[in-house]
């Protein structure tokens, strides 16, 4: 059969049945029946399965002359026998192969280990798991592994798992290498404004979307026109796992696995749709709870739900199972995965097309860490992330109001202008780079808000003032003692500020960044602290909390005009705080800058997201009904408008089936009413 190396475009029903099984004992994987795992995979409906190569064990599944089988299979090429099964089924194939994480080469080469800052293995932090640095011999091993693959068998694409680095290594090929390209030794205090350590950092990143970069071109190499797809998942993880854009670039889609709720698929699904190089990009999640439970399935809906979602933000959908140490499957999986691939099928002629994004919410690589940690010895990271907390709630807050956003990074810096604000939390680290880009932005017509420490370093850990200080209108000065601070109006804006005054300013338990506002910069709210120090436990003025009591003379929040657009600065990460008061706030904030609206507008419940993306021949509308206890209730009458300009507009209908909707059309909106939802209603615009 022939298969199109652009396998991905059009599919969307994917399966992964993990294999990380030992062979310690002679009944593991026994009872593995290659037949039996495809016919459980068309059950399932699948068009693509991901076979094991190897696992994170080590193991091999294939007659491997560089490295060990595994014994249960006894010396049966399994992973021949499954390539060729599904290719008879009509399925695509992609290889799993784990890179770093291979507890048989740990083992076997120990010159090949991790090593953490103290010198010990990485096995004393990570556990059952060995970890092999890429920057030593192992590099050559894991290519020559894929030469044997690329040579033995045939099959549509590669996904490379575990391209990260689990632990911050020392190992003896790492020092020797930066010292050569350096010329220092390791630093081992974390200082994210101290140029050795951030160096260092950058290193880090460098080294492995080399190896990523490395391992693709052995792969396309030798097999020209494979699809190469590495582990992404970690791209919102912290600064330890070294994980930036360049590993998106090795990668021909955007994938990985994810074990959180609604809010966390809707943000990494936007996220990969901006970054991934074709489309479209792949969610992949586990048929059970999380990856460490290995016999409780999710419910139905939940599974059904995180499918739907993919869907709504023109994704494929991958669900992993797990096989049972003896190689055996369940079929009852398979059979209400297929029920869902089943809806999902009806669906698919319709997905893809230009997602609608009035807002961007700017994520960035190089701000996964928190200052708080400066000082601190590698091993004693917090892993706290402020920034991609401050990101997730924005978009929390934006699916709650239905305003079309998108998450962009550096690669979108050449399309700022599609946009009509972009949204900066929290940003930590900066580049000239990337502050050129939104200050033409904004001189242009754009319009920005930004939060707390937004553009105040650099991308080498300087901190001198605000590299957006022209844009924000500010100059930096320093930071608030207190942890507790309100934002007070300085202002009578009360369309604005709705209930919060300077009698009940809104609180923030947080700094706030001390700093000037410009002249010509417009003050709209100031600083008020506690009347004590909260950290003061002698001296207080109510017991239980920090009344406000000290107005000072420092902006809380700044609008400033730049060239043709504007710009909002909060002093602290307002965005940051997931409570209603502060929400609507930040919302009524971003409002203010973008007074002509949005593209579509709903009355809907908070559970509902809507997506809308643009076509030839009109828009697809996405309502995804994503309750946080399922099963979801219906929701009805559901009131959209979209804006359509001078479009004439022949019909809405719900699709698959064609029902045609009756719609309004009024001052360039069409109003249409959703008679139902349950998990997932599409609708075709022409």
């Amino acid at each position: 059969m022939s298969f199109s190396r652009k396998w991905f475009e059009k599919d969307f029903r994917r399966n992964l049945v993990d294999m990380h099984i030992e062979d310690w004992d002679e009944r593991f994987l026994s009872q593995l029946e290659p037949q039996r795992y495809v016919e459980l995979l068309k059950v399932a409906r699948v068009t693509t399965a991901m076979i094991y190569a190897n696992s994170t064990v080590g193991y091999c599944y294939w007659p491997t002359k560089t490295g060990k089988m595994h014994r249960g299979i006894k010396g049966r090429d399994v992973l021949g026998e499954l390539i060729d099964l599904c290719h008879k089924e009509g399925m695509n194939v992609i290889i799993y192969y784990s890179l770093i994480y291979n507890n048989w080469a740990y083992d076997k080469e120990p010159d090949w280990r991790m090593r953490l800052a103290d010198g010990r293995e990485a096995r004393a932090w990570t556990g059952r798991y060995g970890v092999c640095c890429p920057n030593s011999g192992y590099r050559d091993f894991a290519l020559s592994q894929i030469e044997e693959l690329c040579r033995d068998y045939e099959f549509e694409g590669f996904f490379f798992d575990m391209t990260f680095w689990p632990i911050v290594c020392y190992c003896q090929s790492c020092r020797e290498r930066f010292l050569k390209e350096v010329g220092k030794e390791l630093p081992k205090v974390i200082d994210w404004e101290n140029a050795d350590w951030v160096e260092f950092q950058r290193k880090r990143e460098e080294w492995l979307s080399e190896f990523a970069q490395l391992v693709t071109k052995q792969a396309k190499n030798l097999k020209p026109g494979v699809s190469i797809e590495h582990q992404f998942s970690t791209c919102v993880a912290n600064w330890v796992f070294g994980v930036t854009q360049a590993i998106s670039e090795a990668s021909d889609y955007c994938g990985g696995d994810f074990y959180g709720g609604a809010l966390q698929e809707s943000f990494v699904c936007k996220l990969y749709y901006n970054l991934t190089r074709n489309q479209p990009f792949e969610f992949m999640t586990s048929r059970c709870i999380n990856i460490s439970d290995h016999t409780t399935t999710k419910p139905k809906e939940l599974l059904e739900a995180q499918a739907f979602s993919a869907l709504a933000n023109g994704g494929a959908f991958l669900f992993i199972d797990a096989i049972d140490p003896t190689g055996t499957m369940n079929q009852r999986i398979y059979k209400t995965m297929g029920e869902i691939f089943e809806k999902l099928r009806d669906y698919e002629e319709y997905i893809g097309g230009e997602l609608c994004q009035d807002l961007g919410i700017y994520f960035s690589f190089e701000s996964k860490f928190d200052l708080n940690d400066n000082g601190k010895s590698v091993m004693e990271t917090s892993g706290r992330e402020p920034h991609l907390d401050s990101a997730l709630n924005v978009t929390k807050s934006l699916i709650y109001a239905h305003i079309p956003f998108g998450i962009i990074t550096k690669k979108n810096l050449e399309n700022l202008r599609k946009y009509k604000a972009i949204v900066l939390p929290n940003l930590l680290m900066m580049d000239g780079e990337e502050a050129e880009a939104l200050r033409d932005y904004v001189s242009s017509g754009g319009r920005l808000y930004a939060s707390y420490y937004a553009s105040l370093l650099d991308k080498n850990g300087n901190k001198r003032d605000f590299l957006l200080s022209d844009v924000l209108g500010i100059s930096y000065i320093g930071e608030t003692k207190e942890g507790v601070t309100y934002i007070s109006p300085s202002k009578e804006l009360p369309e604005l500020f709705g209930d919060i005054t300077p009698q009940a300013p809104l609180i923030l338990f947080h700094p706030q960044v001390i700093a000037e506002a410009s002249d010509g910069a417009e003050t709209i709210a100031r600083i008020c602290l506690p009347y004590t120090d909260p950290v003061d436990r002698t001296r207080f003025v109510s017991i239980h909390s920090n009344p406000p009591g000290v107005i000072v003379d420092y902006p809380a929040i700044v609008k400033n005009k730049f060239g043709k657009g504007e710009a909002i600065w909060c002093a602290g990460p307002l965005e940051m705080v997931d409570q209603e008061r502060h929400r609507e706030f930040f919302l009524r904030l971003l409002k203010s800058l973008v007074k002509e609206g949005f593209s579509f507008e709903a009355k809907a419940p908070k559970s509902v997201e809507i997506t809308m993306f643009k076509r030839d021949e009109g828009y697809i509308v996405n309502l995804l009904n994503f309750q946080p206890e399922l099963p979801n209730i219906p929701i009805t009458g559901i009131k959209l408008r979209i804006k359509i300009g001078n479009k004439p507009i022949s019909k809405v209908f719900i699709l698959p089936s064609g029902t045609p909707l009756p719609f309004e059309i009024e001052n360039n909106y069409i109003k249409v009413e959703i008679p139902r939802v349950d998990t997932f209603l599409m609708l075709g615009i022409q």
